[in-house]
């Protein structure tokens, strides 16, 4: 197991700086609307795949403890689920103004987690020490991201060349920057990228314990009128992860029954994204960037509806926020 490295404010300064260096103009952000990163990113399939990559960042048992000790999921799991998505939309469809926003306030708050693990977990044993601003627990949690949506995109669009996986690995690493994670962490291409993550997959890094279960459990078992398509999401998310960690977490098993719902599942939203017209298909935050650019101040009701419903707040990357 790599040991611990944490990042220090100099480093995180430095690497913001170095993001923010390549970004195409203040307006358009780190990435714009040429970029892979807002190509790939705005197809609403990747909420599709949220359940995937939740379940795989909380498999790290620093992750699902620093997230169980340290806020309010268990009390409002909705919330942390429009948090996450805010700050990952901000930082890829935001101006540098809000990029650099929102990065100051996640690493402010990273930098106030840290504790100890309440139980054996994998590698890490019992009352072992954790911290937020940790370069491979960060690492994980980043690669996660995309890692789902590039198969997410291929599961129901088409499969990628090798050079946009490629192409769209390097944008990532921008990213990876805002947090303060160094080059020298990150796998230099998409074939290493996924060696590390397959490599991850069977170590005892990543594994589910108690609370990682518990918490897992909170994201498929929201009351109320969702609560049918989340028992439903919660098979289609069995198939799209490994099978050991399907089994930890207790999801769904590989029957001839939950096949046949997969299958016919997926049919299902591939259809229903054929015919979705685009200010549906894409996310909110993609139109109001294009907005945004093109000198509009706010985003239109349609747009403010649309977030308000997904992330809970009208605008996220308008001029005017």
């Amino acid at each position: 197991m790599t040991a611990p490295r944490f990042i220090n404010e100099e480093e995180f300064r430095d690497r913001v700086e170095q993001a923010l260096r390549r970004a195409v103009d203040p307006v358009a952000g780190i990435y714009g609307p040429d970029s892979l990163m807002w190509k790939l990113n705005r197809e609403s399939i990747g909420f599709f795949g949220g359940g995937r990559a939740a379940l795989l960042q909380l498999a790290h048992p620093w992750v699902a403890n620093a997230i169980d000790q340290h806020s309010q999921t268990r009390d409002d799991p909705l919330g942390r689920f429009r948090r996450t998505f805010i700050n990952v939309f901000t930082m890829i469809y935001g101006s540098t103004d809000q990029v650099m926003r929102v990065a100051n306030n996640v690493h402010l708050i990273h930098s106030r987690i840290s504790g100890s693990l309440p139980e054996d977990s994998g590698a890490f044993a019992r009352g072992s020490h954790y911290e937020a601003n940790e370069v491979n627990a960060m690492l994980w949690v980043h690669g996660t991201l995309w890692d789902t949506q590039v198969r997410m995109h291929e599961l129901v669009f088409a499969p990628l060349t090798r050079a946009e996986k490629e192409a769209y690995y390097q944008e990532t690493k921008l990213f990876a920057w805002l947090f303060g994670i160094p080059d020298d962490a990150v796998p230099p291409d998409w074939g290493a990228f996924q060696e590390y993550m397959d490599s991850m997959y069977h170590s005892d890094q990543i594994t589910a314990r108690r609370v990682g279960r518990e918490m897992g459990d909170m994201i498929f078992n929201f009351n109320g009128p969702i609560k049918p398509a989340l028992k439903w999401l919660r098979v289609m998310t069995a198939y799209m992860m490994p099978e050991r960690l399907r089994e930890e977490f207790g999801l769904p098993p590989d029957t001839a029954m939950n096949r046949r719902i997969y299958d016919y599942g997926l049919k299902a939203v591939k259809t229903a994204y054929s015919v979705l017209p685009e200010r549906v298909r894409f996310v909110p935050s993609y139109i109001e960037a294009q907005r945004r650019i093109a000198g509009k101040e706010h985003a239109d009701l349609i747009t403010q509806g649309l977030n308000l419903a997904w992330l809970g707040q009208r605008e996220l990357v308008s001029a005017g926020v």
